[in-house]
This record gives C-alpha cells, structure tokens and sequence, in this order.
C-alpha cells in the first residue's frame, strides 16, 4: 500500500505527539509510527510535567494520541525500516510492510538507555534503579541512595540526591577516577565514597535490598541511581547518510544524538529530529516542549514550499509556452490593434525590415505590414503564429508577413539583422527582461532602432495589475543591456496614457515603460 502524508514522525512519545499536534492543527496530513517501547514504561509516574503531576507515562501518551487524532493524525503501531528518497518525495518503510511517501520525516524516537553491566540492575530499572534527580528525586527523598559512579563526571548526581537526603554513598566503579575538587566537595556535604564495582544488585521479595560490593558485603540500599548511556537507534537513516553522532561533556561519551540546528533540522534536508533523540539531557516536559517547537519549524518550511509551488505554477501559466498555446488556441484574446507606443514611435520610421517580438496574434505584425514593413513576426506559441497569419491574410498583407517560432529567452539572431525590433508588452521574472533586451540589441542593423515597451511597476499603484510587480520594469532598468557607445538612447521614459479596464470597460490612467534607441 501506498499512501502520501505531509510528514511522517517516527516515534510516538510526547516529542512526537506534540510535534504531530502542531502539525494536525495546521491542517497537515500526518502519521505517526510507534514501535511501543517509549524509554519511561518501567516508571509507574511521571513527574515534572506540569499540569499532569505524577501521571501514568501510558496513560499520558494514551492522552496524547486520542488528542492528536482529533486533529487528524493518524498513529500506528510499527516499526520504521528505512527512509530513502528526498525531501518532498521520502519513501518511508516499515517492519509491518507499509510503504508511505512523504514530504518531511520528524524523528523523536528510537532512544535506549544503556546500562552499566552489573547483574540485576536493568530489572530494576525506572522501579528503584533511577538516573535523574528532577524526575524522581523528590520521590526517594530521605531514603538511603547509592550513586553508581561510572565515569569522572558522577559527581554531578552525588550533589544533587544530597540534596534530597543525608544518607548518599557513591559507589565508584573500577577504573573510574573522580577529580580531586569532586572528592573534596562530595566529603564536605557528607557523601560518602565506596570503591570497586558491585558485583550485583540484590532484591528480595521484589523489593531492592541494596548492592553486593566488591568485597562480597551488601551496601543496604533503597534507591541505586546510574547515568544510563541513552543511544539513538536509527539505521533506518542509513539510507540517506544520516547516522548518530556520539555526545560527550567534559571528555567523557555520554550517548549518542542526531544533531540538529535550532529549527531541529538534521544534516539531510527534509528530514528533522526533536526530543531526547537530539539532547540526551532533556526531561519529559522539555521533549514534548522541543518536539512542539520542531513541528512548528516543520510546518513553516512547508507552508514556505506550498509558496514556492504555487509561484512556480503561476510563472508556468504566465510564462511557458503550454499556457499560451492554450491561450491562443480559442477566441481572439486582443483587440487586433496595434499597440498605441509602436505607432507613436515607429510612424516617423522609414519601412524596412521589422522584427515583432511576441507577435501574439499580429495586431502589430499587421499594422508594420500595412506601413510597408516587410515583418518577420515570432512567437514561441504555433497557435499564436498561426493567429498572426490568419489576421495577415485577412488583411491582405500576408505576402509580408513571415512567422517563426522562437524563444526570445535563448533566441539568437546570427548574422541576421533587421531595421526595427520591437517587443510590445512582453515581461519575464527576476529581470529576465534585460538578457532579452540585450539579445533583441544584437539584431538590430546599424542605424536601426530598437522600441522595447512594457508595463511600468507604478501601475500597481493605481490598482491595475499585469501580474506580480517584480514581472515589470522601468525603461532604466533595460540599460545596461545596451553596450556602452553603441547606442543614441532616443526615448527612456515613463509614459501615461488611458485605456478601458478590461473588466468594467471604464477609463483608467496606465503607464508605460518606453525605451527606443538607434544603433550608431
């Protein structure tokens, strides 16, 4: 089965309910898989998260799927395999033999916590076997806790489970050294220290008795606190050249991270990451907070994508030759008249040859004709051409009057010239239009003229529209397209005129861009 979302998030924990709630509310298709192991089941409460106090970690992400699927994301219960493909176009696989596609992946899940190899203790773990202070700490308070120290930076748990009772012994595991500064602060607020790594964790009855040092004695304890090593599990990225990135603090490797940037964007475009998956050091609420965020980035990229594809299919419709031969395939879309600045500018021309750039339907390529042009018109649209000759015939001047099909954004003359060129109202984006004035100039015989007119961008100021402003020019914006002493720049002007507005046929004031120039 195939099927097509807007972004596929990996992992179903509160990083990536909260990313797809961002993303469901904006209206995104969105499916979230969840390979049900979030990295807190073992604990019967969860804390720190405000408002939802001591919840079940089940029942809070219980919660969070039927909220999430108010809004339309739909969760599933697989595993991810591999992710291939780009973004916009990823291919998303799965262990239960699902095929999605989608535009964006946000991973959040996939993180295991590693622990130190002493017998008994994963059991233990998320029960009485703990890791953070904020998370569990005020629940131990005044109990006898040991800290497992397993690399020079244990210390850090032994300042704060002080904190919460005044019975601490850190239990420093065999080639571990503490810095002298740590010992000296650990013994002055009174924890204190046991060396060899324990042999096992005891528990009698399902309840912790304590640890079995190294010297066989037992350490009775009611709570063991240990840094787990947390891993992100994600060969699925493999494909796509993304794997994880070992994070250290003060020298020592404390798990592994896909590293992101402050959007929660990874090194492959399209692809995200948020929650302990990018920050090992995150509480639950901080998950759900960064994963929240992160979809909020997800969804702006994307909403800046829609943009960019619709701009692109406007442009298409505007300046691509399918949406023209349509255009030109029904009933006369102008007048047939000549455009009013060709006539102002060319009546006092003695006829020659005349190139009508973009001749549409021939309402100038006929007018030049009927001065005793001889008028080689070009458009890139055959139905435009066909237009042209049609009204040329009609009008009896078809004998002077050739057609070709020409692109003028990749047109060059050769050792071609004519006596005037003109290009009546035509206009390219991003300032195309001066390469095109350039390649018109260079067909331009000596001594003949070159009349470039089109709409000026100060008729979006009076409300009529020729397309997006940035589509228009000024007559000085065409200048540089003109060698320096090549030219006698005859006309360079802003000029205004009125005309009936195409749907109320009222008056209305425009103006034009008008720039003529003869070649010296």
């Amino acid at each position: 089965m195939s099927e097509n979302y807007d972004v596929v998030v990996v992992g179903g924990g509160v990083a990536g309910l909260s990313g797809a709630m961002a993303l469901g509310r904006s209206r995104r298709r969105v499916l979230v898989i969840d390979g049900g192991e979030p990295r807190n089941a073992p604990s019967a409460h969860a804390h720190n998260y405000l408002g939802r106090e001591g919840v079940a970690p089940l029942d809070l992400l219980a919660d969070g799927r039927a909220e999430v699927a108010a809004y339309g994301v739909e969760v599933v219960a697989d595993r991810v395999t591999g992710v291939t493909g780009a973004a916009e176009d990823f291919v998303v696989t799965t262990e239960g033999g699902r095929e999605v596609r989608t535009r964006r992946v946000l991973v959040t899940g996939g993180v295991v916590d590693e622990l130190p190899e002493v017998p008994g203790l994963s059991e233990r773990w998320g029960i009485d076997v703990l890791h953070c202070p904020y998370c569990h700490g005020w629940e131990v308070r005044d109990q006898a806790i040991a800290v497992l120290a397993t690399s020079s930076l244990a210390a850090h748990h032994g300042l704060l489970f002080r904190q919460l009772s005044e019975d601490v012994v850190m239990v420093v595991a065999d080639g571990v050294e503490l810095p002298d500064a740590d010992v000296e602060k650990l013994e002055a607020i009174g924890v204190r220290l046991l060396h060899g790594t324990p042999r096992e964790v005891v528990v009698e009855d399902d309840r912790l008795v304590g640890l079995r040092l190294a010297d066989g004695s037992v350490l009775e304890r009611q709570a063991v606190v240990v840094a787990s090593k947390p891993q992100v599990r994600a060969d699925f990225l493999a494909p796509l050249g993304l794997t994880p990135e070992p994070f250290e603090m003060g020298g020592v490797v404390m798990g592994s991270v896909l590293r992101v940037d402050p959007t929660g964007a990874t090194g492959v475009p399209g692809v995200y990451a948020a929650g302990n998956a990018t920050d090992i050091s995150m509480t639950l609420m901080a998950s759900a907070a960064h994963g929240n965020r992160v979809g909020a980035f997800v969804n702006a990229e994307l909403a800046a994508a829609d943009a960019d594809r619709a701009v692109a299919q406007a442009r298409e419709h505007r300046f691509e030759r399918p949406a023209w031969e349509e255009r030109y395939s029904g009933d006369r879309v102008w007048s047939g008249r000549v455009n009013p600045q060709l006539a102002a500018e060319a009546a006092s021309l003695t006829p020659g040859r005349a190139l009508d750039i973009g001749c549409g339907e021939g309402g100038d390529a006929v007018w030049l004709a009927q001065q005793g042009w001889t008028v080689t018109a070009v458009d890139f649209a055959e139905a435009a051409l066909a237009k042209t000759a049609e009204h040329a015939g009609e009008a009896g001047v078809g004998e002077r009057v050739e057609t070709r099909q020409v692109d003028v954004r990749t047109w060059e003359p050769g050792d071609e010239r004519w006596d005037l060129v003109s290009s009546q109202f035509m206009h390219l984006p991003d300032g195309g239009m001066v390469e095109v004035t350039r390649r018109l100039g260079s067909a331009v015989a000596p001594g003949g003229t070159l009349l470039v007119v089109g709409h000026h961008p100060d008729d979006h100021a009076t409300g009529v529209r020729h397309g997006h402003r940035s589509f228009l020019f000024t007559p000085e914006s065409l200048l540089p397209a003109l060698g320096e002493g090549q030219w006698d720049v005859q006309v360079c002007e802003a000029r205004d005129r009125t005309q009936a507005h195409p749907q109320t046929g009222e008056e209305m004031q425009v103006r034009d861009s008008v720039l003529r120039a003869r070649r010296l």
